[in-house]
């Protein structure tokens, strides 16, 4: 398996047309911190895996920026039939899971985008699968939805699923997890210091999506 790491959206519609066509997947993320760590936990899945498989990873700098980008990808795809499938990792935020992910994919079709299907990724509720087509090349989407909603947070974020990896006591109702973890480079080092299986019991989302 090979990771690339594609530049900021800004700069990135030429790159990314260029790495569009050598990739079997790009995985976007909000922030540089949240790609951070879903490279770390996809290593710890592919540590020893015989897999020939490139995937790109992107930072949207932002949730904002992600259904443009994701647009461009998509509409990018038909150059590419190597290209299988986008996987776009948001935070819940305020939101339950599903209606995060279905926001996601309203925004996409009013950017001229065909969806196809948009269901639960089997029995996990933090997974989506969205069957896309533009300009007649069809798209696998896989959408995950960060947060753990045990936690008595207002907003639900990837650092939650971290703040129990690292056994952060929560004592009280807090606006976001992003309170309890400075920066996630603690959060990173654990993940490579534990077994994997141990990993996916913190990042079930991400395990179920990206599993060899």
């Amino acid at each position: 398996m090979s990771i690339t790491q594609l530049k900021p959206w800004q700069e990135a519609f030429m790159k990314i047309l260029m790495n569009v066509k050598r990739l079997d997947a790009i995985i976007i993320c909000e922030g540089r911190s949240d790609l951070e760590v879903y490279k770390s936990v996809l290593r710890k899945l592919t540590s020893g895996v015989e897999r020939k498989v490139s995937i790109g990873f992107t930072d949207a700098e932002g949730l904002d920026n992600i259904p443009e980008l994701a647009t461009a990808i998509a509409t990018l795809s038909k150059h590419s039939r190597k290209l299988k499938t986008l996987v776009i990792a948001i935070d819940a935020d305020e939101y339950r899971a599903e209606d995060r992910a279905s926001g996601l994919v309203d925004s996409l079709r009013a950017r001229g985008i065909v969806v196809e299907s948009f269901e639960k990724y089997g029995l996990y509720d933090q997974v989506y699968v969205v069957n896309i087509s533009s300009n007649g090349r069809s798209l696998k989407v896989l959408i995950l939805v960060n947060g753990d909603f045990t936690i008595p947070a207002k907003k639900h974020v990837l650092e939650d699923h971290c703040v129990k990896l690292l056994d952060i006591p929560v004592e009280r109702s807090i606006d976001s997890s992003k309170e309890l973890i400075g920066d996630m480079r603690a959060c990173i080092k654990r993940i490579e210091e534990l077994p994997r299986n141990v990993v996916c019991e913190y990042f079930r989302h991400i395990c179920r999506a990206l599993e060899p």
